[in-house]
């Protein structure tokens, strides 16, 4: 698991430092391509979904608690796992 989450992490915030090693290193940890194609379309589509959201400043409906609004600021140490 700490491999697809990885992935995922680098693909959210490096997309330019992709490299085939990256799938590799699904592989490695027993991925399949159809994992591994899931995961990049999973990790893609909320990518996407978050920057349209906060580019056109959507807000949560008013049914959300204070708490779930509440933005959420994770140390990712520059992007590295």
């Amino acid at each position: 698991m700490a491999a697809l989450c990885t992935y995922a992490l680098k693909l959210t915030l490096r997309v330019d430092a992709m490299e085939e090693s990256d799938v590799d290193a699904l592989r490695a940890a027993g991925f399949d391509d159809r994992a591994i194609v899931d995961t990049n379309q999973v990790a893609s589509y909320f990518n996407y979904v978050n920057r349209v959201v906060e580019g056109l400043g959507v807000e949560l409906e008013a049914f959300w608690s204070d708490q779930q609004r509440t933005r959420r600021h994770y140390d990712l140490r520059d992007g590295r796992p």
